[in-house]
């Protein structure tokens, strides 16, 4: 049997861990996945979403510097609710954190959750949650989700699919000399590594190696500095 040693052969990426698999047709729904690598598995996967509030959810998830896996449509969980009945619900996404922390995520319109009085029903599956399943529950609205924010996630990700350890050790680099603000462009100029360099720092910004305000679209002209506790 040949044994293959080139670790850069093309690996397709994993199917979706989810519990539950959406109906390939529906009015109620959007569906679609994304591509993702998390720390706990190191291989791309499909994650999946049924409306653009859970994409838009499972790309602010995943640029968060701590976060360790992402799981979603977890498994369904019990609880009693409000008016006294047997219910079970299933999260969109279970969050693990590095430091061991679970947070179940519900995505929904502010719309909906108003009209079904819909924290009410939150609570009541927090109190019931099986031990181990989740530390904390959140509730994700619109309200929650910034454009821009969302815009510089999708950008990370897709910056993470194009993998690139020189320059992003050349930028670490550049990063241990700073000690005060920045333009990206000055730190771009400095590694002569044109766009190469800026797709590095931006994901150095998301790595927690760097400040910068994530509300407002990342650009060259973004300022940058080192982490408090670095400097």
């Amino acid at each position: 049997m040949t044994k293959f040693e080139n670790d850069d052969l093309y690996r397709p990426p994993l199917p979706t861990i989810a519990g539950l698999m959406f109906p390939a047709r529906s009015k109620l729904t959007v569906h679609g996945f994304t591509l993702a690598m998390t720390p706990a598995e190191q291989r791309w996967r499909q994650i999946i979403s049924a409306s653009q509030g859970e994409r838009e959810t499972c790309l602010l998830s995943l640029a968060m510097p701590d976060l360790w896996n992402l799981i979603d449509q977890p498994k369904p969980v019990s609880f009693v609710d409000v008016d006294g009945r047997q219910r079970t619900h299933r999260f969109d996404y279970l969050a693990e954190f590095k430091n061991g922390l679970r947070v179940a995520i519900a995505v929904k319109p502010a719309e909906r959750v108003m009209r079904l009085n819909f924290k009410a029903t939150l609570q009541a599956i927090k109190r019931d949650l099986p031990l181990g399943f989740a530390d904390r529950v959140a509730l994700v609205t619109e309200r929650e989700r910034h454009k821009i924010e969302v815009r510089n996630a999708e950008l990370l990700n897709f910056f993470r699919r194009c993998p690139d350890q020189e320059a992003d050790s050349v930028v670490a680099d550049l990063i241990e000399g700073l000690f005060g603000e920045v333009l990206i462009n000055d730190l771009v100029q400095k590694s002569g590594l044109g766009a190469r360099a800026f797709r590095a720092t931006f994901r150095a910004i998301y790595a927690g190696l760097l400040n910068a305000d994530t509300r407002h679209m990342i650009s060259i002209n973004t300022i940058v500095a080192p982490r408090k506790d670095k400097a």
